[in-house]
């Protein structure tokens, strides 16, 4: 009747709270989802297994920790100063952990699962950055999967109340993602693929450190920590910071999970199913990047010798390229050259240069390994425009030259190509690639005499304005177009020190003297 009270009986009241508590769980599953909503149920790594099986979904990094140890679990941190590491003004660190240990049934081996997450400030406390506003990025990890035999790539991010995980694809969806890297039908409005934000740093479908060489510029050490400035870690990351370990073992987990993706048939054969172009990029292009430096901060600077030509073309005995600390200061303020949001001049370590990645490196090898090319034809193509190892736009610009796919005889059909071609080293490469005299040996003592001659007469102008070209060669480079993200990460990070002063911008001859890059030349 209108008015009137039901009343309800106790039984009825067991099933009002049962009904309720249902209701929660339903709620606040750990649903993993895509980006496009559907459920990524398909996975089979750590991270889907510890989440699908949680009681209680892990909502932030701290949730997420404690599950991991809970089952099994050890985590080691290691920790980049994100602007600097004498910039700890805006409390922006990175850390970096590596999952190990047997976790949900999988044995867990560095290389096999890695989680990363920030800091912001609080006053004078440092913290956790895991601000659940719309959309904010709480955590990126990623996690090997036996069962593709490639790695798998998560987020969690704020929906306004709590973290929400994602998966965003995997080491193919990679692949996918950057199809056309290098090789644009209009290199004016370069196009990517939109399957996830981890395409535009991640381009080798696997993990990446940038600063994969020692000395690791901007990490945290145990013989020389980060400065926190005046803030002090707060009680939820005192504990993970007292633990840190060297940036030494984070460099040495993502070279085994290089290796373990490019020894996996199963990410061999996707790569495979690509064309020829896409499959020699790494040999003609940079798909990837890492950087070197002059092993101390202090004393004498000690060139990197990848700054000078690529590894593969270095012979056993090579002398260093030192330049007088002197020299190198004076260069720094003739040119007004300053690290950002700071009063220095450069960057911890001197000559922080980008170098070849290792990543393309072992793309490489694994194409060597299976027969697609061989050793002379990789010192070949590295030979043109040999002094600019990682952008020359001559070698990139041959790239388009190789033929779509890898029929019997395609690199006579190569070779053809190029005899015919007026594109910029195209007769270079044709004269390394039908002279038998022009062997690996020979391009190899080719290299250790301009390395020779650097050496013996360091040309400071020419090679700091080669240095700096480089440098700006990261930011115009096409892995640096992905509207979804950029290798330097620009707004978050700070790594190079900046040159305002305007410097030509110079290539160094096989005399180590500056000139006109050989693409300016040509036009």
């Amino acid at each position: 009747m209108p008015g009137s009270v039901a009343k309800v009986t106790p039984g009825v009241v067991s099933m009002i709270a049962l009904l309720a508590t249902l209701t929660l769980v339903a709620a606040d599953p750990c649903d993993v989802r895509t980006s496009d909503g559907r459920s990524a149920s398909v996975n089979d790594d750590v991270l889907a297994r510890v989440l699908s099986g949680a009681k209680e979904c892990p909502r932030d990094v701290f949730a997420l920790r404690a599950a991991l140890v809970r089952d099994g679990g050890k985590l080691e941190t290691t920790m980049v100063a994100n602007r600097g590491f004498h910039n700890p003004s805006q409390g922006s660190f990175s850390m970096f952990e590596l999952v190990l240990g047997k976790v949900a049934g999988l044995t867990l081996n560095p290389g096999d699962a890695f989680i990363g997450h920030f800091t912001a400030p609080d006053g004078d406390q440092l913290v956790a950055e895991q601000v659940t506003a719309n959309n904010a990025l709480m955590i990126e990890a990623f996690a090997w999967d036996d069962s593709k035999g490639y790695y798998n790539f998560y987020e969690l991010r704020g929906d306004g109340q709590a973290g929400r995980w994602f998966y965003r694809g995997d080491s193919f969806d990679i692949l996918v993602d950057n199809r056309a890297l290098h090789r644009q039908a209009n290199p004016a409005v370069p196009a990517f693929g939109n399957r996830l934000r981890c395409s535009a740093c991640h381009s080798g479908g696997g993990p990446i450190m940038k600063e994969l060489a020692d000395p690791h510029n901007d990490w945290w050490d145990t013989k020389r920590g980060l400065d926190f400035g005046k803030r002090t870690p707060d009680a939820r990351i005192a504990p993970i910071v007292k633990e840190l370990v060297s940036a030494d073992r984070l460099a040495d987990a993502v070279r085994v999970g290089i290796a373990k993706l490019e020894a996996s048939a199963r990410f061999d054969a996707a790569r495979r199913a690509t064309s020829l172009q896409e499959q020699l990029r790494p040999l003609f292009c940079p798909v990837e990047l890492n950087f070197a430096s002059s092993p101390e901060p202090g004393g004498q600077v000690i060139v990197p010798t990848d700054f000078f030509v690529d590894p593969r073309l270095q012979p056993l005995v090579i002398p260093r390229v030192v330049v007088d600390r002197g020299d190198y200061d004076d260069m720094l303020k003739r040119t007004g050259t300053n690290f950002p949001e700071t009063a220095r001049a450069d960057a911890d370590h001197p000559w922080l240069t980008p170098v070849k990645a290792m990543s393309d490196i072992a793309a490489v090898q694994t194409l060597i390994d299976g027969g697609v090319i061989d050793k002379e034809l990789v010192a070949d193509v590295l030979a043109v425009d040999m002094t600019e190892p990682v952008f020359s736009s001559v070698r990139c610009g041959l790239l388009r030259l190789v033929p779509e796919t890898a029929g019997e005889n395609w690199q006579t059909t190569f070779a053809a190509t190029l005899a015919r071609s007026p594109v910029p080293g195209a007769a270079e490469l044709f004269r390394n690639i039908t002279d038998p005299a022009r062997t690996s040996a020979y391009h190899k003592e080719q290299a250790g005499a301009f390395i020779k001659k650097c050496a013996a007469k360091p040309n400071v102008d020419a090679m700091f304005g080669a240095l700096v070209g480089r440098r700006e060669a990261v930011v115009t480079s096409e892995i640096s177009k992905n509207p979804r993200g950029q290798i330097l990460e620009p707004g978050f990070r700070i790594i190079f020190p900046e040159t305002p002063a305007p410097i030509p911008r110079i290539q160094l001859n096989q005399n180590c003297v500056g000139e006109m890059p050989r693409a300016a030349m040509s036009h």
